[in-house]
């Protein structure tokens, strides 16, 4: 098993979270401490929006959410107010001009776009999301064992029907909400589920109270903190430390954990008097090679990563290496994986890997490409390797890339 850590460092208003499995950096967040309306704090904050307009040849609608930008909802992302749409069902059948809506924000604005917004509002808590918009039972497809998913979805059909224990039964847009059961729930039993459902079944009655009480466009509701967040999304089953820089922050940390994972509140810990905590893991020194362009690798081979706005072009160089190509490509392909999730790339990424003639090597290639995302939580579709060893693949693109987060933030040479 890995051994997962999670560190924290605070240096003027900002925190950096990075995770180590087995001494390696795997992945790096930078947010800016407090509840100042940043780029990065908008995600995931639901807003009680006016629909400004709707334009039926983007098949989308431009609404206020009390910015100088209108937001963008598109069909997609609208439909979920009709239980009863299609994926082809229009978005002049979903909103109309004048209407009041809650949205949840996807995407920040960035350079001429602007903020991106989903009708399909969600609420997390711990282990489980509320999806009122949904009526199913769904588990992240990060637990992969087909008992405990079978387990999970069990108990919170129980807690939703009130089957041996109290009811928690929110009304959704097609009868009793739906609910995702996130990789934390692994394990639980049906007291310790039944209360984080509870928790966020309370949040939502209450958001929607607000909601009732408020005129377009307001923001209903923030997500967490920066430092309650990481813990939220990023403490597993199998973290064995969360070291933390920074009184003010260790403080938030035990009081979250405390509250909402007390079994895993000893994992918790401040860094040692006068100690660079990134120098743990030497993970300054990791960060610089996840912000070059060329990735040495212990073969001889490189890597050449370059990122445009359209896409992420990845060459595999051969270098010194000694080894054969199959054995270059191979080991390129775990380190390319490993790479996209570092620095948060997504879209279309096109990989030139070494030329090879043997089909049976591109099927390993490809599958050493693919083992290399198990766990990552952004759907990932690799297509097949062509006759000049291109591969292209796509990956849901997450807010910002490491380099853009780490650089609006002023944190790139911290």
């Amino acid at each position: 098993m890995m051994a997962h850590e999670i560190l924290m460092s605070v240096e003027n208003g900002l925190l950096r979270v990075a995770q180590i499995e087995d001494g390696v950096l795997i992945s790096m967040q930078a947010a800016p401490l407090g509840k100042a309306e940043t780029e990065t704090s908008m995600v995931g904050q639901i807003y009680l929006a006016r629909v400004e307009r709707v334009v039926e040849r983007l098949q989308a609608a431009f609404v206020d959410i009390g910015f100088d930008k209108s937001a963008f909802l598109g069909a997609r992302e609208a439909r979920a107010l009709l239980p009863e749409a299609t994926r082809d069902t229009p978005i002049e059948d979903c909103v109309e001009d004048g209407d009041t809506v809650l949205v949840q924000v996807t995407r920040p604005s960035q350079g001429d776009k602007g903020t991106q917004v989903t009708a399909d509002v969600t609420l997390a808590g711990r282990g489980v999301v509320l999806a009122p918009c949904r009526s199913r039972i769904a588990v992240s497809r990060q637990i992969e064992d087909e008992a405990e998913r079978a387990r999970l979805t069990e108990l919170a059909e129980k807690i939703r029907a009130g089957d041996g224990v109290d009811a928690v039964d929110v009304e959704g847009m097609d009868g009793p909400s739906g609910w995702v059961l996130r990789t934390a729930a692994a394990g639980q039993d049906i007291d310790a589920l039944a209360a984080d459902m509870a928790n966020v079944a309370a949040q939502w009655e209450a958001l929607l109270e607000r909601a009732e009480n408020a005129e377009p466009p307001c923001l209903i509701h923030e997500d967490l903190g920066p430092v309650e967040k990481a813990l939220r999304d990023l403490v597993r089953a199998d973290t064995r430390a969360v070291v933390v820089e920074g009184a003010a922050a260790l403080a938030v940390a035990k009081g979250f954990m405390r509250q909402y994972m007390p079994a895993l509140a000893d994992i918790l810990s401040g860094a040692d008097e006068g100690e660079i905590l990134f120098d743990r893991h030497d993970v300054a020194g990791q960060l610089d090679k996840a912000l070059a362009p060329r990735l040495d690798l212990p073969s001889g081979a490189w890597l050449m990563i370059e990122t445009t706005e359209a896409m992420t072009t990845i060459d595999v160089n051969s270098g010194s290496a000694e080894d054969d190509a199959l054995a270059v490509n191979l080991q390129a392909a775990a380190a390319i994986a490993k790479q996209i999730r570092l620095r948060a790339l997504g879209g279309l990424v096109a990989i030139d890997f070494i030329d090879m003639n043997d089909e049976s090597a591109h099927e390993a290639v490809l599958k050493a490409l693919d083992e290399g995302f198990d766990g990552d939580k952004n759907p990932v579709r690799i297509g097949p390797m062509s006759e000049f060893g291109v591969v292209e693949m796509t990956r849901r693109r997450e807010v910002m890339t490491l380099a853009e987060a780490l650089r609006q933030n002023g944190a790139a040479n911290g």
